[in-house]
C-alpha cells in the first residue's frame, strides 16, 4: 500500500515545491513572450503592407493627376490658337483697306487726241458708261455676301471655342474635388481659361461691331 502510494506522493511534493513551481511558470513566460513577438511582428507587417499600398495608390493618383494636367493644357492650347486665328482675321477686316494710287498725268498731245476722239464718239461713250455702271455694283454686292458669309463662319469658330473652354472649366471643376484648390497647377490652368474667355468675348464685341 505504501510502495503503490510513493509515486503519489512524491509527484504531488514535486509539484508542490517552490523549484518546479518556479521552473513550471517560466516555461509559461517563455511561451507569452514569443507570442507576442509573434503578434508583433505580424502586425508590423500588416503594417509595412498597408503602407506600401497607400504609397502605390498616392504614386499612381500622382500619375493621374500628371497625365490630366497635360490633357487639358493641350486642349487649351487648341482653343487658343483657334481664337487667336479669329483675332488676326478680325484684325484684318478692322484694318481699312489701301486707296488705289492716281494714274500719272498724260502729255498734252494725249489729252487732244483723246478729247478729240471723245467728241467724235460723244455718243458711243456715254452708252458704254451706262452699261459699264452695272458690273461694279455687281462685285460690291458680290464682296459684300462673301464678307458676310465669312464673319459667320468666325462667329461659329468662336461660338465653339466658348462651349469648349466651359467643357474644360467643368474638368478643372472635377480635378478640385480630387486635389487642392490652391494647386499651383489646377491655379495656372484657371487663370489661363480667364484669359481665353476674356479673348473670346472681345472677339465677339468686334464681330457685332463688323455685321
Amino acid at each position: 500500500m505504501f510502495k503503490k502510494g510513493l509515486p503519489i506522493l512524491l509527484a504531488s511534493m514535486l509539484v508542490a515545491s517552490p523549484a518546479f513551481a518556479a521552473k513550471h511558470d517560466g516555461a509559461k513566460y517563455v511561451q507569452k513572450s514569443q507570442l507576442v513577438v509573434k503578434k508583433e511582428e505580424a502586425k508590423k507587417k500588416q503594417e509595412l503592407a498597408k503602407q506600401k499600398k497607400e504609397e502605390a495608390k498616392k504614386k499612381k493618383e500622382q500619375q493621374m493627376l500628371k497625365n490630366k494636367l497635360a490633357e487639358l493644357n493641350k486642349k487649351l492650347s487648341k482653343i487658343e490658337v483657334r481664337v487667336n486665328e479669329v483675332t488676326i482675321a478680325l484684325e484684318a477686316f478692322s484694318t481699312p483697306k489701301e486707296q488705289p494710287t492716281e494714274q500719272p498725268t498724260q502729255p498734252q498731245s494725249e489729252q487732244t487726241t483723246e478729247e478729240t476722239t471723245q467728241v467724235v464718239n460723244e455718243q458711243d461713250s456715254a452708252t458704254v458708261t451706262t452699261t459699264e455702271q452695272s458690273p461694279v455694283v455687281q462685285s460690291d454686292e458680290d464682296d459684300e455676301a462673301e464678307k458676310q458669309e465669312e464673319l459667320d463662319q468666325w462667329f461659329g469658330k468662336l461660338i465653339a471655342a466658348s462651349n469648349q473652354l466651359k467643357a474644360v472649366k467643368n474638368e478643372i471643376r472635377a480635378l478640385e474635388k480630387k486635389v487642392s484648390k490652391n494647386d499651383v497647377n489646377v491655379q495656372a490652368l484657371k487663370e489661363k481659361v480667364k484669359a481665353l474667355e476674356e479673348n473670346v468675348q472681345q472677339n465677339k464685341k468686334k464681330l457685332l461691331e463688323l455685321l
